[in-house]
């Protein structure tokens, strides 16, 4: 996996670091109408299907901008006026699905679990009996914002059981963690151009059943992020219906080929899987604690408590990380005092071996001695 000398390595839940020749494939320009564009965006919408086993079942539809529009624009199509969805939050990104919905005027009620765990079936399962109303379910699978993997797989069977829609959030775990349609059953799965698939950030995907698509005609809440539209005039012109990211494409169509090169979505877990498990016991060696019990714990981004040594500052460490090649990401968006370290992307166990040594580095430069290894791994192996 090449990376050009000068180039920092981004340990951080997204955007992620991707290969030189996934960057170097937005170098020429092309054409919304170019034979070459349309055949790479006809190869990633093939892939991604195939990820999740979706034969012709499903579609892939892509959308200009964050994975956040995905999202936006699975629940504006596919919730229709009177249906309801129930959401789950233990984090920023499930707030966010709620946000969504808000402003969409969509009705909707949330399971709500503390940051750093994940919910029951259960919950959902008294959510469904208490309101014959849901029509739709919404579950983030990995929440960035703490690293936390949430139960997918219980709460698809709920879904079948009690035959509501699923929608899944997957920005953060597709092509990484395997989904299989045919198990799962979910009507949309949302993912990111960046991210777990190591293409440049600027597209958001949704993997959607057609059948759900078809029902879905003519009910989204919005002229741009319709998926119904989108897809029928890609299937039928083979290109964008407004304005195309042509770079950006060009990009997650080399990411889909390394992807498969790779060995697909297994291969690239136990690589991160690695990554994380390098990551968590070097840092537990130097005293520093995880946040999220291993049990909770995606192999996506971990997430570290701040040391109480008076010398310490996060500042401190962000700019003694960068100076040495690493970014790594505050994490009070879940939680104060805490920071996060991503393991996704083009990076190996010889990078977060590098990385390590630069954390080392860098607290000794402010001083920072000996913290907290009477604490070690008291919450984070729970």
């Amino acid at each position: 996996m090449p990376r050009h000398p000068n180039q920092p390595l981004l340990l951080t839940p997204g955007p992620v670091s991707v290969s030189r020749t996934t960057r170097e494939a937005m170098m020429t320009d092309r054409p919304a109408g170019d034979v070459e564009f349309q055949e790479d965006l006809s190869f990633a919408r093939r892939y991604l299907v195939s990820l999740v086993g979706g034969g012709e079942a499903y579609t892939a539809i892509p959308l200009p901008g964050s994975a956040t529009y995905a999202n936006e624009g699975v629940i504006a199509s596919l919730v229709p006026d009177g249906g309801k969805l129930l959401l789950h939050s233990n984090g920023v990104y499930g707030d966010r699905l709620v946000e969504i919905c808000t402003h969409l005027r969509v009705e909707h009620s949330v399971v709500r679990t503390p940051p750093f765990t994940p919910p029951s079936a259960e919950l959902f399962e008294q959510m469904l009996r208490a309101d014959p109303g849901i029509t739709h379910v919404m579950l983030v699978h990995c929440e960035t914002s703490t690293g936390v993997l949430n139960p997918l797989e219980g709460v698809a069977a709920l879904c079948r059981a009690y035959s509501k829609g699923l929608l899944v959030d997957a920005v953060a775990s597709f092509g990484a963690i395997p989904l299989d349609a045919r198990r799962l059953g979910f009507q949309a799965v949302t993912l990111s151009s960046n991210k777990c698939m190591q293409g440049v950030p600027g597209v958001g995907w949704a993997v959607v059943h057609r059948q759900a698509l078809e029902n879905a005609k003519g009910q989204c809440r919005s002229l741009a992020l319709d998926l119904w539209d989108h897809n029928q005039h890609m299937d039928r012109t083979g290109g964008f219906r407004f304005t195309p990211p042509t770079h950006v494409v060009a990009a997650f169509a080399q990411a889909c080929r390394e992807h498969a090169a790779e060995g697909g979505a297994h291969a690239r877990l136990a690589r991160y899987s690695g990554n994380w498990q390098r990551l968590v016991d070097g840092m537990r060696q130097m005293g520093f604690t995880a946040v999220v019990p291993d049990r909770f714990a995606s192999p996506i981004v971990a997430t570290f408590r701040e040391p109480t040594h008076p010398a310490f500052s996060f500042q401190a460490l962000f700019d003694g990380m960068k100076q040495r090649g690493f970014i790594i990401f505050p994490g009070r968006l879940a939680l104060a005092d805490t920071f996060r370290i991503g393991c996704m992307g083009d990076v190996t166990e010889h990078d977060i071996g590098e990385a390590l040594q630069a954390v080392a580095e860098t607290l000794a430069a402010m001083g920072v001695t000996q913290f907290g290894r009477d604490e070690v791994a008291l919450i984070d192996r729970q």
